[in-house]
């Protein structure tokens, strides 16, 4: 931790003046909202197996002559886990002859101090959740780390964004030709809603969320109230739904950026159980292991988390990154 700051300015020294946590404030943290529209697949297998079974047409005039067609066919498909960790080192004694001197305390154990506990309530895991939403679930792509390195939670894991373009240039997801976001909001609008249309048919009667940014998500609400009603009610329990369709719209932190910092348009839908995150120990997003070195607190916690499509063939994207 830093504290040079405070020091600089409240001095290097504790004055019990009335202050607590209640004084301590910080920024909002996003939660780890993208994980709402998957189906969880909990296993020990880092890498999830399972095969895509397809039949051709078998119908065909009557004739006397045996005249078959070809079979079924069986397509791989695979998901894989990423091990990802999350860990800081604290020194406590830094904090004593400070104004932040309440957080200490008399006791040697380190690791039972105040700041401990503040740190992890506060900061630590609200920021765990942050970085699974806005760096690794979306625009994640996994970096092999540099032993003995610290890396970076965009590194972390192969996020939506990674897999629906590795999985587009395999030809496993055909994007629909769109073009660029127009530049007006009616034309968000439009815009959806022909995308809506150019789903496969035998999809329209599913419910299915449409992933998109949270910009994109506003546009189009501002663009069906100036195209429709004024009095539409965006905040309605049951999100933004596209008219005349099962759709509805999903904004998501993850999808505001891509993975080069650079604006996102991509938007995508998928029926939910065909949109898994493999978990394994992911309990320990909230939980961690404690160790008390010299006078140093060390904190550690490490999980296993996977996304992916069961069948890409059925992930309908638009064409924009």
């Amino acid at each position: 931790m830093t504290v040079a700051e405070l020091v600089a300015s409240f001095g290097a020294y504790y004055l019990n003046g009335g202050q607590g946590m209640q004084s301590l404030y910080q920024v909002l943290k996003v939660p780890f909202e993208t994980e709402s529209m998957f189906t969880p697949i909990y296993t020990d297998d880092t890498i999830w197996r399972a095969a895509r079974a397809s039949f051709n047409k078998v119908l065909q005039p009557f004739q006397r002559a045996f005249t078959p067609k070809q079979t079924g066919a069986f397509t791989p498909l695979e998901i894989r886990m990423f091990h990802v960790k999350g860990e800081v080192i604290e020194f406590p004694d830094d904090l004593e002859a400070t104004w932040l001197g309440f957080l200490a305390s008399s006791g040697l154990k380190r690791a039972d101090w105040p700041i401990i506990r503040w740190m992890l309530e506060n900061q630590f895991y609200p920021q765990l959740k942050q970085d699974l939403e806005l760096d690794a679930i979306g625009r994640g792509k996994y970096v092999l780390p540099t032993p003995g390195v610290a890396s970076d939670p965009i590194k972390s894991m192969d996020g939506i964004q990674t897999i629906i373009n590795a999985q587009s240039a395999d030809g496993r997801i055909t994007p629909i030709t769109m073009g660029e976001i127009p530049a007006d909001d009616k034309g968000v609008v439009d815009y959806v809603e022909d995308f809506g249309d150019q789903i496969d048919k035998k999809y329209w009667s599913l419910p299915m969320d449409i992933g998109l940014s949270q910009s994109l998500a506003r546009r189009y609400a501002r663009g069906y109230r100036e195209k429709y009603s004024k009095d539409v009610d965006f905040n309605a329990a049951n999100g933004v739904r596209v008219q005349l369709t099962n759709l509805t719209l999903k904004p998501l932190a993850s999808m505001n950026l891509q993975n080069d910092n650079t604006a996102c348009n991509r938007i995508f839908c998928t029926p939910k159980n065909n949109m898994v995150l493999l978990k394994k120990k992911t309990v320990n997003t909230n939980l961690v292991e404690i160790q008390s070195v010299d006078r140093d607190v060390k904190v550690m916690t490490d999980f296993w988390l996977g996304a992916g499509f069961i069948l890409p063939e059925t992930v309908f994207t638009n064409d924009q990154k």
